[in-house]
């Protein structure tokens, strides 16, 4: 068992701590007070972001860090009852616990880095035989609940893994620290891997971000206090960003202006020159308040699963987007991504068959559509379409229409383009004589909608990249930089659900149960259909044989 132990005096952490007002606030002195070894954030209404960057080396005792391994190990956890994160944040990840096993050797690096993980953030279980697995509790990680993605191995639970997080994780201590309120982050994003430095030392970037203010529980917590720890801290970054207001905001341009301000381990106060970087979303619909009417027509989409009483769903997502959608999105693709649980899930052939009309897809994970959702031994399935807007599709090409602008009554070209994916409900367990239910209800989130474009070549001068943490299950289905393999090779840009929701929204499908008290009934009579189905073929067989035997003798 390992033990976690305090952060060391040896350890040299980097720490970014980054503020965004849901208003146009400047950073002044009133609101950005800077002293020695502290900087005071006063009035936040918005959210807040802290990143941390070091080695095991200054969290673990030196006896527990393993050998460096082949691969990386990257966690994302993102609260179902948080409020949706607005931009600049990415604001599509879908609700639950996320985990992946960068690596050719699957089962080499979950071997060596399982033990450090359960360490760090608890809620996995490293037990390697059939025994074991079979014994501990379905609520925590195992080794057979992945799904195979390239050299990656994913797994997705819709709620915290037992143990995630607790106490006596070590990554909690160190949120708990940095939390400055009574309730726990919306989003963690973990990443642990091999240090390209140094051969044997393993590095880890943690990020967690907290609704503050009005946009969070603590509504009265306006004011963060980050001090700088000369013991174990060797910088401390601290930035404050908020909207750039311009007349082309829902158009072209969603840009967010910042200030930044060093801490180094002299106390001294670098202030660096104001920054401008553009959002990773597109800029939502902008719609009157008490009506819900569109005032000005940005970019957004809605999802429906359809029928909702069915064994055989369609995914139905829409998505809008302004006249300047071709402009701005030049030799980028438009991907639809669905997260499906074990319930729910996709025929890869039929799918393939639709390509003309839905767009080329990828299917990984559970498809065997004779498993009843008790048997299946994963979490479920990821769906990944490209969207084809040529005008050989059938239903998902760029329909453009002419919309009314609710606050000008003038008339808007807009583009709308539709994803109809057919999927196929599992057979639900039955349930017990006491319970009145008829049906079960499946839950699944929407979609996540992005285009990927070809990443620039990297600018030394360009704004540093704010905010920006892509949904996990997206980052790891597109090729990697080969010189930086914690890098993808392409820029998401996301839409959010239109209208935004207060949290990332879910479509369900009832499905018809079974009773407990018709098994006895059920298992009767499919053992007499059997044999009935048995008997009448082998009677035919006999009456078949019997009849060739007949006219072989006429003939003679």
């Amino acid at each position: 068992m390992l033990m976690s132990v305090s952060v060391q005096a040896q350890s040299t952490l980097q720490h970014r701590h980054s503020f965004f007002s849901s208003l146009p606030v400047q950073p002044t002195d009133e609101n950005f007070k800077v002293s020695r070894h502290q900087v005071q954030v006063i009035g936040l209404d918005g959210f807040r972001e802290w990143e941390v960057k070091g080695s095991l080396d200054g969290i673990l005792s030196p006896n527990v860090i393993p050998s460096k391994g082949p691969g990386s190990v990257h966690v994302q956890w993102f609260d179902s009852k948080a409020p949706l994160l607005r931009p600049p944040f990415t604001p599509t990840f879908v609700p639950g616990f996320h985990l992946a096993i960068s690596s050719e050797e699957f089962e080499n690096t979950w071997n060596n880095l399982c033990p450090v993980l359960d360490d760090l953030v608890g809620g996995v279980d490293c037990k390697d035989t059939e025994e074991a697995l079979e014994s501990v509790s379905r609520t925590s990680v195992q080794a057979k609940d992945f799904v195979a993605l390239h050299h990656h191995h994913y797994l997705h639970k819709a709620s915290e893994p037992a143990g995630f997080l607790s106490s006596k994780s070590t990554l909690a201590s160190l949120i708990s620290k940095q939390s400055g309120s009574s309730s726990g982050p919306a989003l963690v994003d973990f990443v642990l891997q091999p240090s390209t430095t140094s051969p044997q030392s393993i590095q880890f970037k943690l990020k967690a971000i907290w609704p503050v203010g009005s946009a969070g529980k603590d509504k009265d917590q306006k004011s963060v206090t980050v001090k700088f720890d000369e013991s174990t801290d060797s910088v401390t970054e601290v930035g404050w960003f908020y909207r750039e207001v311009t007349e082309k905001e829902n158009m072209q341009n969603d840009h967010f202006l910042g200030a930044t301000v060093r801490l180094d381990a002299k106390g001294e106060e670098v202030n660096e020159a104001l920054i401008l970087t553009r959002s990773p979303v597109f800029p939502p619909h902008k719609r009157d308040i008490s009506a819900g009417n569109i005032k000005s027509f940005g970019h957004g989409f809605s999802s429906t699963m359809s029928p909702s009483q069915t064994f055989h769903p369609h995914s139905i997502t829409t998505i809008r987007s302004n006249p300047y959608i071709q402009k701005t999105t030049a030799g980028c693709d438009l991907h639809v991504l669905q997260v499906l649980p074990a319930g729910i899930f996709v025929d890869p052939f039929q799918l393939e068959s639709l390509a003309p009309e839905i767009g080329e897809s990828a299917v990984f994970g559970e498809t065997d559509l004779e498993k009843p959702v008790g048997v299946v031994p994963g979490w479920g399935s990821l769906v990944l379409v490209k969207v084809q807007p040529e005008e050989s599709a059938k239903t998902s090409r760029w329909i453009q229409s002419s919309e009314e602008n609710a606050t000008t009554n003038e008339k808007t070209a807009t583009y709308t383009s539709t994803v109809d994916i057919p999927m196929h409900m599992r057979y639900q367990p039955p349930v017990a004589k006491e319970d009145p239910a008829t049906h079960a209800q499946v839950a699944v989130s929407w979609p996540i909608v992005a285009w990927t474009c070809p990443r620039p070549v990297p600018d030394e001068s360009a704004a540093k990249k704010l905010f920006q943490i892509s949904p996990l299950p997206l980052s790891l289905l597109f090729r990697k930089s080969s010189s930086e393999p914690d890098q993808e090779t392409v820029d998401f840009r996301f839409l959010l659900p239109d209208p935004i929701p207060k949290t990332y929204p879910e479509a369900s499908v009832s499905v018809p149960v079974g009773r407990l008290e018709d098994l006895e009934v059920v298992r009767t009579t499919t053992f007499v259909l059997a044999a009935v189905g048995t008997l009448s073929v082998v009677w035919a067989l006999v009456k078949a044989v019997t009849g060739r035997r007949t006219s072989k003798g006429k003939q003679d």
